[in-house]
């Protein structure tokens, strides 16, 4: 079995639901169960990749068939489609507009997937303490040419945290920023621009914004007779703001198919043959939510 990892960019918000929710979020969006960041499920995933590589008509359907399993019980899909694991949350900044805001926990993860698609020399996790003194506050680390803070300033201002900014970790920022540049961007200014907004902060300070930062939109429906509000058609659903980063493992295996005899080697080069795949994922599709890039890993050389 071959395991092939990818990054997702969300282009615009996003709705993975999970049905209703218990609190004053009516349709809260899926979140990890462990960790409570938001995640994008597998099962979102597999359906609406299936249908885009079809309608693409690259490859035989015979095979796309193979890779993505046949209605019925004839034979089962070569691929195994993982959750898509947050690995960096777009958070406002005071400078910068937006930092991209990643933490050793979700580090930690995506070293994990690296390792296990084959990745090798990969950066050590970055230790963050909480910064002592009369007041406490988180540290974090960000490029020397970052513009989330002020020319010599040392603290980034984030929604409503002040980060103290470490520059003795400097190394260990740049092996990461560059890994998520490229796994994330496909050119140079893309790429630059990611790396003087990437910033690494505590895990407390990441799973606070993710309990508090995520957009919450209030939804209604119109009856259309009167032209006015339906009777308790108010309602509030959480999303996955644009530029989220989040990375998974897609598991490949050879072809079940009697047709077609393929290891699991080709069967992942059709899975990644396509480059960069755009989809729609999740729910409220119609009111364009759910815009997301696909992006397989490159492989070592």
């Amino acid at each position: 079995m071959k395991h092939v990892l990818f990054g997702l960019r969300t282009l615009s918000s996003l709705h993975c639901g999970i049905g209703q929710g218990m609190n004053d979020i009516d349709l809260p969006t899926a979140r990890h169960p462990v960790s409570g960041h938001p995640l994008v499920p597998g099962s979102s995933l597999k359906g609406v990749m299936r249908e885009e590589y079809c309608s693409a008509e690259y490859a035989p359907v015979e095979d796309l068939d193979a890779l993505f399993g046949k209605e019925g019980n004839e034979f089962a899909s070569a691929i195994s489609v993982g959750d898509g694991i947050l690995v960096a949350l777009p958070v406002r900044s005071y400078y910068g507009t937006h930092a991209y805001l990643a933490s050793p926990y979700t580090l930690l993860t995506l070293k994990n997937m690296l390792a296990r698609s084959g990745r090798t020399g990969l950066p050590g996790i970055p230790a963050l303490v909480t910064e002592g003194g009369t007041e406490s506050s988180f540290k974090a680390l960000v490029a020397g040419d970052s513009v989330l803070a002020t020319t010599g300033s040392q603290r980034i201002l984030l929604e409503e945290l002040d980060l103290v900014v470490d520059a003795s970790q400097q190394a260990l920022f740049d092996g990461w920023a560059h890994i998520l540049a490229e796994m994330f961007f496909a050119d140079d200014d893309a790429r630059r621009l990611f790396r003087q907004r990437f910033a690494i902060a505590d895990d407390n300070a990441l799973n606070f914004l993710c309990e508090t930062g995520l957009p919450v939109d209030a939804r209604i429906a119109i009856d259309q007779k009167t032209g006015t509000v339906k009777n308790g058609a108010l309602w509030y659903e959480e999303t996955v703001p644009a530029e989220a980063l989040f990375a998974g493992v897609i598991a490949v295996d050879r072809s079940r198919a009697k047709a077609v005899s393929k290891d699991e080697k080709e069967m992942a080069n059709i899975l990644t043959g396509m480059g960069d795949v755009h989809l729609q994922v999740g729910g409220k599709a119609t009111t364009g939510k759910g815009f997301v890039t696909l992006r397989f890993a490159q492989e070592e050389a």
